[in-house]
């Protein structure tokens, strides 16, 4: 049976479409140039806005700023070395100017301490069993000391 018309056939033919994304716009050389030229100006007048000095009216912008020297409120303090057995305990110590030290004997024998390189750091005699030599440190430097009687037994003062 075949009437006068016909009946269309689906359209079977492919469509091409293409989508083209937006490439991202690349700087050339001249306009990052530009770009870095003008955020380094930026930065500078932030920079100057900021850390500017105030001046006050009258003056030519010079401020006297010293600040006078505080004398050091440290108060003295007086250590203890040791020594028993042959030994000065703490062989070395760091104390400030104007510092103290009591030699203390713990030992059986009496000592005498003497300072190689300090004149007047000196037992001036010996220092019985549990008696002690003061000495005060006004100089700042590094002092070495020995026991007179054994002179391999050493101990060193840093005065700062």
């Amino acid at each position: 049976m075949e009437s006068g018309f016909k009946q269309s056939e689906p359209s079977l033919e492919a469509e091409l479409v293409v989508r083209r994304e937006k490439e991202p716009r690349s700087l050339n050389g001249s306009g990052l140039s530009w770009l870095l030229i003008v955020l380094v100006l930026v930065l500078l007048v932030f920079a100057v806005s900021i850390f500017r000095r105030p001046t006050i009216p009258g003056t030519s912008g010079n401020i006297g700023t010293s600040v006078e020297p505080t004398p050091e409120t440290r108060q003295p303090r007086v250590y203890t070395v040791s020594y028993r057995n042959g030994v000065f305990s703490p062989t070395n110590l760091r104390i400030h100017a104007g510092d103290t030290v009591r030699f203390k004997n713990e030992g059986i024998f009496a000592i005498r301490i003497i300072g190689d390189d300090l004149v007047g750091f000196d037992s001036i005699g010996d220092v019985p069993q549990g008696s002690f030599f003061a000495f005060t440190f006004a100089a700042k430097g590094i002092f070495s000391y020995h026991n007179e009687k054994s002179v391999d037994e050493i101990g060193t003062i840093m005065v700062r």
